[in-house]
């Protein structure tokens, strides 16, 4: 019963955006003119290199000390996705350094869920409220409520919502959603000489998620006019229905030589759903969000070619940066989420373990964290 209430409420907030946008579900060539390929390459190459160093803010924060004992809630969308454990855990980290304790409430795809968590979260008077991929309608009464405590609110991994502007209660992280899939566009792009007919597993679990894609679609629609685009809409609260979906989008569309799913959250059932359509020697595999499982696969050139992903890990101490600045009332900075191309060709230098991934290695340097720790002014 609550699958069918979760899809109802996000389609009504997607279909805002898809009008907005333009049908996402539309197939074929996606310009006009000659395919941009030296720029798509050039921008792909670029992001298959790490970071020479993370980018903090550079405002000190003076009075830490002020919110030891505080208790903050953190509610991701649904656990089923890895990267939010990723995520969780370095949030942990960076509040405990700070005198801070973490509670995660699991929002399982579900808007009562959601809801639920905030509202337990306000009535343990928590210090600030971490939401990570779930946008500010979907449980708007009980993050209103929250605010109106005087507890403030923290959106993650979603891009701001117009009707619930940001201000001294609420705070936006963006995350790199966006970024991640007009980059693997351009590898794709790149990859095929400009000609790639490609299929995207798009989640309509979000605004976001959709806005997510249009970018890439306007990444093709700029570069590769020689390129067609073809969007097969999934989503969490039909998980077991992905593979299907796939297989069957798949075979509408013959010539179909890259498949793309949003997320690693999706990647197994988008596996099975090419698999299950005879034609898997044909397709390449690309995916965004990439975590331990994505780069396994990479490096055993298994279905997936390319792998976009954010720095999970850092986005915790991100996240810890934005809710200690957002309880003390201060301005919050523009902060950058970092991004990375993986290939088959790069993930041999990479450290393919749970431990690389959760110190953030894939992407640079990791000493961030102390970094985090000096600017707060509890470094050891």
């Amino acid at each position: 019963m609550y699958q069918s209430r979760s899809r109802l409420v996000i389609a009504a907030a997607v279909l805002v955006l898809t009008a907005a946008c333009g049908q996402a579900g539309s197939a074929g060539t996606t310009g006009s003119g000659d395919a941009d390929v030296t720029a798509a390459r050039d921008l792909a190459t670029k992001l298959e290199n790490p970071l020479s160093g993370y980018p903090l803010p550079t405002a000190e924060l003076t009075r830490t000390a002020s919110l030891r004992g505080k208790t903050v809630y953190y509610v991701p969308v649904t656990q089923q996705a890895p990267q939010f454990t990723v995520t969780a855990n370095a949030l942990k980290d960076a509040l405990t350094a700070a005198g801070l304790t973490l509670q995660v409430c699991n929002g399982g795809s579900n808007p009562s869920q959601i809801s639920a968590c905030v509202s337990q979260a306000t009535a343990a008077n928590a210090g600030a409220v971490i939401t990570d991929s779930i946008p500010y309608a979907l449980a708007a009464n009980a993050l209103n409520a929250a605010r109106a405590k005087g507890i403030p609110v923290l959106v993650t991994d979603q891009i701001p919502d117009p009707a619930h502007p940001a201000d001294a209660t609420l705070g936006y992280v963006q995350g790199a959603g966006g970024d991640m899939l007009r980059a693997v566009a351009d590898w794709i792009i790149a990859d095929s000489g400009g000609t790639a007919k490609v299929l995207i597993n798009q989640s309509t679990d979000s605004p976001s998620t959709v806005s997510y894609v249009e970018q890439a679609k306007q990444e093709f629609s700029g570069k590769c006019p020689g390129c067609t685009v073809v969007v097969n809409p999934i989503s969490s609260a039909n998980y077991s229905l992905i593979a299907s979906s796939t297989s069957s989008a798949v075979l509408r569309n013959p010539g179909v030589n890259y498949v793309v799913s949003e997320f690693d959250q999706y990647l197994q059932p988008t596996l099975q759903g090419v698999q299950q359509s005879g034609r898997m020697s044909s397709i390449k595999g690309v995916s965004t969000a990439a975590q331990l499982s994505g780069l396994q696969m990479l490096a055993a050139k298994n279905f997936l070619h390319v792998d976009a992903g954010q720095g999970s890990a850092y986005q915790g101490w991100v996240s810890a940066d934005a809710a200690l600045r957002l309880m003390l009332k201060e301005p919050l900075p523009t902060y950058t989420i970092p991004l990375r191309l993986f290939t088959r060709d790069n993930v041999g230098s990479v450290e393919v373990t749970a431990a690389a991934e959760a110190s953030g290695a894939w992407f640079g340097p990791t000493d961030y964290p102390q970094r985090f720790k000096t600017l707060w002014g509890v470094a050891a």
